[in-house]
């Protein structure tokens, strides 16, 4: 006869007390023995909460692997991107060169004295990209023929452009 006041102890216990642990006093009522019929209860109880959370673990497990998928396909659309990115940045770079190419013949085909006052007003950074890829005897001569001032400038720059590009060249 214990039992039966055990438990209207715990009915007339404050109701924050009862709340602490509501699944335990419901799926296992404090006992000290269980008659078969209560542990074959029990069993069942168990049983079903072990399949519902077999059953959420697997839902887990597709739910995480459908992400892994899903990750892996936007990892390739990033690479496809940034394989875009580099084919368009080298053929940009690759068209920059034929151009700058071009346009060093085109002054080294000119004299000397007619080429000197058209590099007189070209940005520097251009004018060294056109003197880099022409011949070193006539970019020579063309540029001792630009103002002094311009020809000291571009001497100067010149150096730095060459370690620049060297420097971009070693990181691709």
């Amino acid at each position: 006869m214990a039992q039966p006041q055990e438990k209207t102890e715990a009915e007339a216990k404050p109701a924050t007390e009862v709340k602490a642990a509501p699944e335990r006093t419901q799926l296992f009522p404090d006992k000290e023995f269980y008659t078969r019929e209560e542990v074959q209860a029990l069993r069942t109880v168990l049983d079903k909460k072990s399949t519902e959370l077999d059953q959420d673990i697997d839902a887990q497990k597709k739910y995480v692997e459908g992400l892994k998928v899903q990750v892996g396909e936007h990892l390739v659309k990033i690479e496809a991107a940034r394989n875009e990115i580099a084919e368009f940045m080298n053929a940009r770079e690759e068209r920059e060169e034929s151009k700058l190419k071009k346009l060093a013949k085109f002054y080294e085909a000119m004299d000397a004295e007619a080429a000197a006052p058209l590099l007189k007003d070209v940005n520097d950074d251009l004018a060294i990209k056109i003197f880099d890829r022409m011949d070193v005897k006539k970019a020579g001569t063309i540029l001792s023929l630009l103002p002094a001032a311009r020809a000291a400038r571009l001497t100067q720059s010149f150096p730095r452009l060459k370690i620049t590009s060297e420097k971009g060249s070693e990181r691709n």
